[in-house]
């Protein structure tokens, strides 16, 4: 068997000015690059040396890199870069069969390939886990867990409503629910079924993993795939995971995930069967701002726990402001809201 039969496997990475990162990414990346692997970096509008440090780093650690140096034209980002690697990919590798995606500011796991591949075996997407790189956390230090708390209750319910609701979403339940490119996987064939990454700026990720969804594809959200991602402040994508954090180290006043619609929205769609498959697409209209994360945790626990009568009186009785000074005031305890948010109930 020759030595490009082998290659099944590519690695999809796009990297803007990564100069400081992009030899960490690739050094963790390594030992998992077997003759089966290849690895494209997509050198995407940079003016620095992300390209030779890329070379470099694969020379040291014998690794089979393809760099691929763009321009992009204005308004166009992550997602061309992607596309671009990936199109890349299924031209050089005739036998390809798993295309993987990270980004050069993040350290995969020891077994990220490995565990991949193994679960592309019975599913079309795999959806690995972001955590934090532990020696940059130091900058998160002054954020608020209960704000996050909140957020990771309300999650966990919206979660919970589109397993239960919506078209191929039953695998849903009891997952982390997340679509991060930083730890995407997907089988060539069910890659090409979609038209692949879409060319846009941002959310490049969980448009693919929904068009799946739609298409009626296999999609997994796994606890064993994770990447450790830099905590850093100025990122390369407008709305990425950079300008969230700043946003929320900025102040206490901010919107939660924008996957999250408000409770009110969620329900009345589901009442009229016209829920889409997750990730949705929120409208800004429709977005939660964390101050009022506690309502809509009670409207919608009290809806998911079948107190359709409490729900009805929720939506309208619930106060537009629970903000006090800077402190997060405690929700309103009432006859149908859990009293741990760790405890929620469902039926």
């Amino acid at each position: 068997m020759s030595f490009e039969r082998c290659k099944d496997t590519a690695v999809i990475i796009p990297a803007r000015n990564e100069a400081e990162r992009i030899a960490a990414c690739l050094t963790a990346l390594a030992p998992q690059c077997n003759e089966r692997v290849r690895v494209v970096v997509v050198v995407n509008n940079t003016d620095d040396d992300t390209a030779a440090i890329a070379q470099f780093t694969a020379r040291q650690h014998h690794i089979d890199l393809t760099v691929l140096d763009i321009t992009l034209a204005p308004g166009m980002g992550v997602g061309a870069a992607r596309q671009r690697g990936c199109a890349l990919a299924l031209e050089q590798m005739p036998h390809l069969r798993h295309i993987l995606t990270t980004d050069a500011d993040c350290q995969v796991s020891p077994d990220w390939v490995a565990q991949s591949i193994h679960h592309l075996q019975d599913v079309d997407a795999v959806c690995g886990k972001v955590t934090l790189n532990p020696a940059e956390a130091d900058c998160l230090a002054s954020l608020d867990p209960s704000l996050h708390d909140y957020e990771t209750a309300y999650r966990a319910l919206v979660l919970e409503l589109y397993a239960r609701h919506a078209p191929n979403c039953a695998d849903l339940r009891g997952s982390h629910g997340g679509a991060p490119g930083a730890s995407l996987g997907f089988t060539r064939d069910a890659y090409e079924s979609v038209g692949g990454f879409a060319p846009i700026p941002c959310a490049e990720d969980r448009q693919i993993i929904r068009t799946l969804r739609e298409f009626g594809k296999k999609v997994r959200h796994v606890d064993d795939i994770w990447i450790e991602a830099s905590c850093r402040l100025v990122g390369r994508a407008d709305g990425g995971m950079a300008d969230t954090l700043r946003t929320r180290l900025a102040g206490a006043d901010y919107l939660a995930d924008d996957c999250l619609p408000n409770a009110a929205f969620l329900i009345d769609q589901q009442r009229r069967g016209v829920m889409g498959c997750w990730p949705p697409e929120v409208p800004s209209v429709e977005r939660v701002s964390v101050r009022d994360l506690p309502a809509h945790i009670s409207v919608l626990s009290a809806f998911l726990n079948g107190q359709d009568g409490a729900f009805d009186r929720a939506a309208h009785t619930v106060p537009s402001k629970f903000w006090s000074g800077e402190k997060f005031r405690s929700p309103v305890t009432n006859a149908w809201e859990p009293a741990a948010l760790q405890a929620v109930e469902l039926s």
